[in-house]
């Protein structure tokens, strides 16, 4: 089915200001957002994150928060320039995805169900940092997969800055490079502006490495289908190393899948890190969505995964205690977890559909 780029903005243009809608602080009953509750917790003043308010995410997150605060000045304003900064990068991954759908020579119609249609985009593009996360994570692999390496490598490093996660996908990446070089140039850059960064305002802040990337290794289980071993508070230090444990079988289980193309392998990394994370909240899901895109999947349990997903922040104030073991978000956040299961199996044991291409025809 041939689908028109119009059609692809047009239909984006619309997910968008749903988003923004069912969102929108003043409403009398909107669905919950993470952005507004930062406004709550100190961004109203607004301090400075990282030197006058401790903040759990990484420091371009932090950023662009305190931007909209002070350019805002008011919860609507601080909001509506909030949700401007994720559309634009909403656009930007919407861009990527189709470029590489191009490359690869997949149809468009994967980029309007996944990353337009999909029912987690409407819930959580205006919601938190993971759209933001996205397009810099896929822009990364776009230039990488165009042989820009230097630059790929700092806006890999840059995407560190919004979320840790993309790391594990290092090894991975020197993997792809064959000269040692590049590896090398690759590795250095990819670090170099994420602790440049950290390091400057470490030495600002002495507690700000603690109050930043230590606050979530003493968060709970959250939305973790393990729930089910370790459904007490007592036991979540062992659920940690469980996890790990996990983590670590199932990337060595990715690098030793070699046929794998780096789109996929990517989808992999990022599937085992949510199934084996003690937290694993519903808008990370965002970041599979346009490598499936690009992948030109429609997995049969996708719809279910999403169902599922959606559910968990539609019922999450429906019940007194929503992490707890028998709340309805944690039934549905284990049939996520099935679902994201099979769909990762059916990945891995069919990757030999997709051969690794270094070289693309030119298309813009």
């Amino acid at each position: 089915m041939h689908i028109d780029r119009r059609i692809i903005y047009s239909a984006a243009a619309c997910s968008i200001a749903f988003s923004y809608i069912i969102h929108y602080p003043l409403f009398s009953s909107p669905i919950y957002s993470d952005i507004v509750s930062f406004w709550y917790r100190g961004f109203w003043k607004p301090e400075i994150p990282y030197l006058e308010l401790p903040f759990e995410y990484p420091p371009l997150a932090g950023f662009l928060t305190y931007l909209s605060a002070v350019l805002g000045r008011d919860l609507v304003a601080y909001y509506t320039i909030f949700s401007l900064i994720i559309a634009g990068f909403y656009f930007l991954l919407v861009e990527i995805t189709v470029r590489l759908c191009k490359m690869r020579r997949v149809d468009l119609g994967y980029v309007l169900v996944f990353l337009i249609l999909s029912p987690s985009i409407l819930l959580y593009t205006i919601y938190n940092f993971d759209v933001i996360f996205a397009a810099l994570l896929i822009l990364s692999i776009y230039l990488l997969m165009k042989g820009r390496v230097k630059l790929s490598a700092i806006i890999f490093s840059v995407t560190s800055l919004v979320k840790l996660v993309n790391i594990l996908a290092i090894p991975f990446i020197l993997e792809y490079l064959e000269d040692w070089k590049d590896r090398i140039a690759y590795l250095l850059l990819s670090i170099g502006v994420f602790g440049a960064v950290n390091i400057a305002l470490w030495y600002a802040n002495p507690s700000f490495i603690d109050e930043t990337y230590f606050y979530h290794l003493r968060w709970g289980l959250e939305n973790a289908w393990f729930l089910v071993f370790f459904p007490d508070e007592k036991t979540w230090n062992t659920a940690k190393l469980f996890s790990l444990a996990l983590l670590c079988y199932g990337l060595l289980k990715v690098y030793a899948r070699e046929c794998a193309d780096l789109p996929t392998r990517m989808f992999m990394i990022l599937s085992v890190f949510l199934l084996s994370s003690y937290v694993f909240t519903p808008q990370m899901v965002l970041w599979l969505l346009p490598l499936l895109a690009v992948m030109g999947r429609l997995p049969i349990p996708y719809f279910v995964f999403e169902l599922a997903n959606s559910a968990i922040i539609l019922l999450w104030f429906e019940e007194p205690n929503p992490l707890q073991l028998g709340a309805l978000p944690q039934y549905f956040a284990i049939l996520r977890a099935v679902m994201l299961f099979i769909i990762l199996v059916e990945v891995y044991r069919g990757v030999e559909r997709f051969k690794p291409i270094k070289v693309y025809e030119e298309y813009f």
